[in-house]
């Protein structure tokens, strides 16, 4: 099997983190596949250590979250660049997005095409585009229902949901005695949709804070810097202690007792609770987004009782005084990513759903 990958990334986030899985599970199948994303990023240079073709996509960088004047002008240039560009690379069996922004490339080919949504797409426009983009064979894959739902509203699309697997973290931990101070800690890329500040402002309210550690791992990455120095500022009035970006999450995990996950009411399926899962390190989350389809609360995991600081502490405080809710809940945890959200389960379902666009084109023709 031939396939094209088109990212509109090639630095490591989220979703390119789930390519460069998929990525591994299309070697051993033995598929043949060409790896197109704008940047000099390490996706492309891990696609090439798999032996893989690679191309840089001539796409500009626009502005994270609102698009300004000059991003609206530069992006149907970008696109008809981008589609001449994938024209002339051959002929393929499937084309595989792992993005929305650069799927407009792909409309009107004559290719079976495999929408791999990541995130929330809640603006019509943006699902009208999926839609005209994806064509007569184009499928979707999903990382939720939450996100699913939304590109459902339209008939005739076909739609399978997906979670992500995580690498296996490892579950070398002591068992938690309650003794010491409880290290409570956010790991996410510093954005408004994180909720840094919530996590913040939970460590604000807290009382006895020393008997807790809160600990921010991050960096703005795609994020305005500006927002990343409000941060900063809020956190080091409340003594949180920051450690920038941090390229090994189960060594970060497996120092942390708590994780805190406050996400905004967009996040779709947060790799770092599965990650914290495996790990056997207790997560506690606001119950947004698609957040609840990965926790069950009070079982392997707690879900705040609303999206506010005074939650995201109350909940903070219930696991600091019970140590055997904390073991227990870690422990449920670590089965739950066991039976769920392993990585061998995530590739295999990914690569099985793309043989099934290509099957169905090659009945058609």
């Amino acid at each position: 099997m031939k396939v094209l990958c088109l990212d509109q990334f090639s630095e490591f986030g989220g979703a390119q983190l789930c390519l460069r899985d998929v990525l591994c599970e299309m070697r051993e199948r033995g598929w043949d596949a060409t790896v197109m994303a704008p940047g000099e990023g390490p996706l492309l240079e891990f696609a090439e250590s798999l032996g893989f073709e690679t191309a840089r996509l001539p796409l500009s960088r626009y502005t994270n979250g609102r698009k300004s004047t000059r991003d609206l002008l530069a992006f149907p240039g970008d696109m008809l660049r981008c589609g001449c560009m994938v024209r002339h690379r051959g002929q393929f069996d499937l084309i595989y997005v792992n993005g929305p922004r650069v799927l407009p490339v792909v409309a009107g080919m004559a290719v079976p095409v495999l929408f791999h949504s990541h995130s929330l797409l809640d603006k019509r426009y943006a699902r009208i585009a999926v839609h005209r983009s994806l064509g007569q064979y184009g499928a979707v894959v999903s990382c939720s229902e939450f996100t699913a739902g939304y590109l459902r509203a339209r008939a005739g699309l076909r739609v399978k949901v997906i979670y992500n697997g995580v690498p296996d973290c490892g579950s070398a931990r002591r068992r938690d005695t309650g003794t010491g101070c409880l290290r409570v800690g956010i790991l996410a890329r510093i954005s408004p949709e994180k909720g840094h500040l919530a996590f913040i402002g939970a460590a604000r309210v807290l009382p006895d804070r020393n008997r807790m550690r809160f600990i921010a791992i991050g960096a703005a990455l795609f994020s305005d810097p500006a927002y990343e120095r409000s941060v900063y500022a809020a956190g080091a009035q409340e003594g949180v202690e920051f450690r920038g970006w941090a390229d090994d999450p189960a060594k970060v995990l497996q120092e942390l007792d708590v994780l805190a996950v406050p996400s905004a009411a967009c996040e779709a399926s947060p790799r770092v609770i599965m990650e914290a899962l495996s790990a056997g390190t207790v997560v506690v989350a606001y119950p947004s987004g698609g957040i609840p389809e990965l926790i069950r609360n009070g079982h392997d995991g707690l879900l705040t009782d609303d999206c506010s600081s005074q939650a995201l502490a109350k909940s903070i405080k219930i696991l600091a005084d019970n140590p055997e809710l904390r073991n227990r809940l870690a422990e449920n945890g670590r089965n739950t990513f066991q039976s769920r959200f392993t990585v061998k389960r995530f590739r295999r379902e990914v690569c099985d759903e793309m043989q099934v666009p290509s099957a169905s084109a090659g009945r058609s023709g």
